[in-house]
């Protein structure tokens, strides 16, 4: 977004003030989007991004460091300097929250190509369990409870009293 490196540095000595450090540092690069403030942002170099990353697992040797957002603008010799320099996991799907994001087969072919080994969900604990929220549910209920009352009046054989509006187009 523009900062500096000093900038980059003084966010993780914010980190390193924290009581415990975080478990997951994301490294993102900006996506640069059309229509926004920031759209005419000079791409961050991949060498920075690398270093970022680096310096960040040497910092955190207990975080997870995650190379985040921005790269589809980076090559896979990018991301595999970035991997060796300490990355440890990567947000994969097609999209982030706005911007997209490598494919899901692309980032597979990269592990595949580079040698790594993607980790499976919740192998170091429980999967969280969702709890339903009760406004949905009930909306849910309702939809389910019209979308009877259609089938049924569907079903229903029409009466003879029965006469349908008459639509008049001139």
């Amino acid at each position: 977004m523009g900062e500096a490196i000093e900038d980059r540095v003084g966010l993780l000595m914010s980190y390193m003030e924290m009581e415990t450090p975080p478990n997951s540092i994301p490294i993102n690069a900006l996506v640069a989007v059309e229509g926004t403030p920031l759209e005419d942002q000079k791409p961050i170099e991949q060498w920075e991004m690398i270093r970022m990353v680096a310096t960040t697992r040497i910092a955190f040797p207990e975080s997870v460091v995650r190379l985040s957002a921005g790269r589809t603008k980076m090559s896979m010799e990018g991301q595999a300097l970035c991997f060796m320099a300490g990355a440890g996991s990567i947000f994969a799907g097609d999209k982030l929250l706005t911007t997209p994001n490598p494919e899901f087969n692309e980032d597979k072919e990269m592990f595949r190509i580079l040698g790594l080994v993607g980790k499976e969900a919740f192998a170091d604990g429980e999967q969280p369990v969702s709890k339903p929220d009760p406004i949905i549910e009930a909306r849910k209920a309702k939809e389910a409870q019209r979308a009877k009352e259609l089938e049924d009046a569907k079903l229903k054989p029409r009466t003879a009293d029965f006469n349908p509006r008459k639509v008049v187009t001139e």
